[in-house]
């Protein structure tokens, strides 16, 4: 061998070294670096759904507070039993709001219509309230009654007017309750 052919090995032992080890990553490395790989994009994939559906139950969950506050006004509109002390007090404050004059308020009877027997007894409360003012006074009066927080139903009106320009009116509602639930 002369001092070329030895200057020349070097070079090619250090390629064939080179290729021998590319052979064994290649062969041996480069199938668990795809495993990986695919395992990585899988896990983003799974990533990617969980953020799905978790958005999607945040978004449940905000709709469910949103039912659970209307169920909650409901609950206080439509009330198990009528608590008639309540009932009157809120009469009186529609008529102190409205500058109407409240004479008598008859104590408020259980009634019930055929149509609502028809349909499971569902019961309200029939409530007649005397009252005096003007006619602007009783018509923002029925006004609050048929806004009041509670379901009501005017069933009657009847005005009478004075010679001192006042109006008396007869107001007979309805106040409607739950109906009882058998479990």
């Amino acid at each position: 061998m002369t001092k070329n052919d030895r200057n020349l090995v070097l070079p090619i032992l250090t390629l064939l070294f080179a290729f021998v080890g590319f052979i064994i990553v290649y062969k041996f490395l480069m199938p668990g670096i795809a495993e990986n790989s695919a395992k990585s994009v899988a896990h983003d994939a799974d990533i990617a759904l969980a953020q799905g559906k978790l958005d999607s139950l945040s978004t449940a969950n905000t709709k469910i507070n949103n039912l659970s506050d209307l169920v909650s006004s409901l609950l206080v509109a439509v009330p198990a039993s009528i608590d008639s002390p309540n009932l009157i007090a809120e009469v009186e404050t529609i008529a102190a709001e409205n500058q109407v004059g409240l004479s008598s308020i008859s104590p408020p009877t259980e009634a019930i219509s055929a149509s609502q027997s028809a349909v499971g007894g569902q019961k309200t409360l029939s409530v007649t309230v005397a009252t005096a003012g003007t006619f602007v006074s009783q018509e923002n009066f029925i006004s609050g009654i048929e806004s009041s927080i509670r379901f009501s139903r005017i069933t009657s009106v009847t005005m009478t007017s004075s010679s001192s320009g006042q109006i008396a009116t007869s107001i007979t509602f309805q106040v409607y309750r739950r109906p009882a639930t058998s479990n």
